[in-house]
This record gives structure tokens, C-alpha cells and sequence, in this order.
């Protein structure tokens, strides 16, 4: 058993904006403030002092001045430690996290806040080569996030439907993931499991101010039928609107404690982090590095599958919860289809959405309060990010046997 002591001492998010949707003219610094200062408030005492301050966020350019964009963060939040901005694609929160937990084992931490935020809504178009003057012809116009692609390689749809394929994952088997992420995402939603992340946000609209308290992407009104008849996107064989996220806004934080900082100040553990790793496979492999990832931290944490209750695996592409299943699976179906019974019990990505630098820490959250509504356990998250990067966090809480 891994010998952390470290601990999830509070988690909260917005809820996730559709694309050029309610979040759409929120300034990422106001967004990421309003839920960092909710998750500081459910810390108590513990959250008092900050020693460190670590924020996912991928484009960077999003925001008005597009540079330290943690620290402009930390100074809004009146924390004047030092930030640091990181930016590993959609893995960005978690790698945070994977730092932090670095320095709280060396005795260097006592307390970390870690944010993630993305508002794909406010993506720049680019306009290269104008500096050195256009001398003819039209300025040729980027767009960054159509589609979400690397130079030299495959846009990730691409790299999604090919990994499918690869392992034997049909476009009905991708549609009817994509149809459970729906479904499931709805009866939580009815349940009010999602009550116990979200922060309101006090959005200004048309007819004054109103509170952003629900997730907008999902569509539970969504057939198989309408899924299946989806084409596929950006040269892709099976990807498709429909079994792929959305561009999303949002923003996730959570507070780490030292396990000396929990026990001086009462706080309350709401899980604890048995392992956090990082792998990195071959460029095109984003469908199945999440199990990889998941191995890895499993193995550092001492733990098989058996002992694992929930699984959140990040809904890049509906390819990834099935590959990586599948992949931590081997051989064996019956193991196969006991993961995925497991693994985003309350829907993922597709219907929540994914704002890329927020997701890392929205799907640790989410699996945290769904183990603390069953009175405890043991759960893993992994998600992928561009050129086939994962992280993967291991989780205890309390009330595990």
C-alpha cells in the first residue's frame, strides 16, 4: 500500500458551458476565482494558508494578458504564493496535482491549491506571419481548436476512431457508450449527485443577473438512432459529433492538505491520494494511454483492479474509457465488461462536456463524491491528453474497509 499522506481536503467546480454558451463572456480569472474561493471555504482552517498554487490551462491565449496565467489567478485570490501555470493538454490539472503531491511527500507543502480552466468559447483566431507584412494575397486565419490537432500528426478524432479500430471497437459500440454517458449523466443530474461539486456563478445576461449552476452540454433527449446516423468528423472512420465532447467552458479546484496539516487543523479528508503517475506512449495512442496510466498508478499504489470500485476514465472520445478498458481487461471479456460497469457511473465528457484544462479535476472530484454517496472506497481516474500523454490519480475514502 502506498505510503502518501496526502489528502483531498475539498473540490468543487463550475458547472461546464456549451460552447459560445452561458460562460462564453465570463473572464477566466472572475470563473476560476469564484470556484477556487469555494473550494478555499470548504477547506476551513486548513485552507488558510497556501503554500503553493498550481493551475491547468491549455490555451493560454484565452485570456486578456495570455502569459503566468496562475499567477494572475493567485493575485486575484489575494494569495501571493508562487503559481505555477501548467499546460500538458487536457492532463494539465492532474499533472499539478502529480507535482504537488511531489512536494507535500518532501515535507515542502503543508497546503496546495490546484485549479483548472478552459474557455474554449474565448479561443483566439491566429493570424501568423503578419508582423513580417503580408505582401500579397490574403491574411489566411487560423482557428486552433478546429479541429484540435499537432503539427505533423493526426488531429485527435483521428487518433480516437484509429485506436477504436485498432482494438476491435466498432462505431455502434463508440454510439452506445456515447448514448449510456447521456443517460447516466441524467439520472444523476435527477438524483442531485452533481450537487456536492458545483458553485454557482453569477453570470450577467439579457435580463440581469442569473446563477450558472447546471451542466448545459448534455443532451438526455439523444436516441441511438440520431447518434448512429451522425457522420464522422475531421476524416475519421468513427468519430463523430455525437460520441466526442464538446468545446466547453469551465473551471475545477481543489485543495490538497499534508496529512500533518489535516491532523493540526481538523480538516475533514475527503479522500486520500494513494498514487498519482504519469505516462506517456507513441504520439497516436491517446485512446488507450489512460490505461496505461492507470496501471502505473495502480502498481505504485499496490493495488489490482479488484480492489478498485470506481473507475472515471475522461470521455475525450468514447474510444477512451473502451480502449483503455479493454486494454486493462487483456483477454478476458467478463473482466472487460465488469470495468465498464464501473467506470463513469454517472456519465463522462460526452454529456458533461470537457473544457480541457478543468476535466483533469472534475472527473477526480466526481469519483470522489460518488465513493463517499456508496460510504466509501477505492477508485482510479485517468485522462489523456494531445500526443498521447496520461495521468492517472489513485484514491482511498474513508470508510474503505
Amino acid at each position: 500500500m502506498s505510503d502518501l499522506d496526502v489528502h483531498v481536503i475539498a473540490a468543487k467546480r463550475s458547472a461546464f458551458g456549451r460552447y459560445l454558451g452561458t460562460l462564453a463572456a465570463v473572464d477566466p480569472i472572475d470563473l476560476a476565482s469564484t470556484v477556487a474561493r469555494a473550494a478555499l471555504g470548504q477547506a476551513g482552517g486548513a485552507g488558510a494558508h497556501i503554500d503553493h498554487v498550481f493551475v491547468g490551462n491549455c490555451i493560454q491565449a484565452t485570456f486578456t494578458s495570455p502569459s503566468t496565467n496562475g499567477r494572475q489567478i493567485s493575485l486575484a485570490l489575494g494569495l501571493n504564493e508562487f503559481s505555477v501555470t501548467v499546460d500538458t493538454a487536457c492532463c494539465s490539472p492532474l499533472t499539478g496535482l502529480r507535482l504537488a503531491t511531489w512536494g507535500h511527500a518532501g515535507g515542502r507543502l503543508g497546503t496546495s491549491l490546484l485549479l483548472g480552466v478552459e474557455m474554449m468559447s474565448r479561443t483566439p483566431h491566429l493570424l501568423r506571419d503578419l508582423r513580417g507584412g503580408v505582401k500579397a494575397g490574403a491574411a489566411q486565419l487560423q482557428d486552433p481548436i478546429y479541429p484540435i490537432e499537432y503539427k505533423g500528426y493526426s488531429s485527435v478524432a483521428v487518433d480516437a476512431s484509429t485506436g477504436a479500430e485498432k482494438h476491435g471497437i466498432s462505431k455502434l459500440t463508440l454510439d452506445a457508450w456515447a448514448l449510456g454517458s447521456q443517460q447516466k449523466w441524467a439520472r444523476a443530474e435527477k438524483a442531485g449527485f452533481f450537487r456536492d461539486e458545483i458553485v454557482p456563478v453569477p453570470v450577467k445576461g439579457k435580463k440581469g443577473e442569473v446563477l450558472f449552476d447546471r451542466d448545459e452540454f448534455p443532451r438526455p433527449e439523444s436516441t441511438y438512432a440520431r447518434l448512429q446516423a451522425l457522420p464522422p468528423i475531421f476524416g475519421s472512420r468513427t468519430t463523430t459529433a455525437g460520441n466526442a465532447p464538446g468545446l466547453n467552458d469551465g473551471a475545477s479546484a481543489v485543495v490538497l492538505a499534508s496529512g500533518s496539516r489535516v491532523r493540526e487543523t481538523g480538516a475533514a479528508t475527503l479522500g486520500k491520494i494513494l498514487a498519482a503517475e504519469g505516462y506517456a506512449g507513441e504520439p497516436d495512442g491517446i485512446s488507450w494511454v489512460p490505461g496505461m496510466a492507470i496501471r502505473k498508478a495502480l502498481a505504485a499504489a499496490g493495488l489490482g483492479l479488484d480492489r478498485i470500485d470506481v473507475i472515471e476514465i475522461n470521455e475525450a472520445f468514447a474510444a477512451m474509457p473502451l480502449v483503455s478498458t479493454k486494454i486493462l481487461a487483456g483477454d478476458d471479456e467478463a473482466l472487460w465488461l465488469s470495468l465498464l460497469g464501473r467506470t463513469n457511473p454517472n456519465g463522462g465528457a460526452i454529456a458533461i462536456g470537457h473544457p480541457v484544462g478543468a476535466s483533469g479535476l472534475r472527473i477526480l472530484m466526481t469519483m470522489i463524491y460518488e465513493l463517499r454517496r456508496r460510504g466509501g472506497g477505492r477508485g482510479v481516474c485517468a485522462i489523456c491528453g494531445g500526443l498521447s500523454q496520461a495521468e492517472a490519480v489513485v484514491v482511498d475514502v474513508p470508510g474503505t474497509d
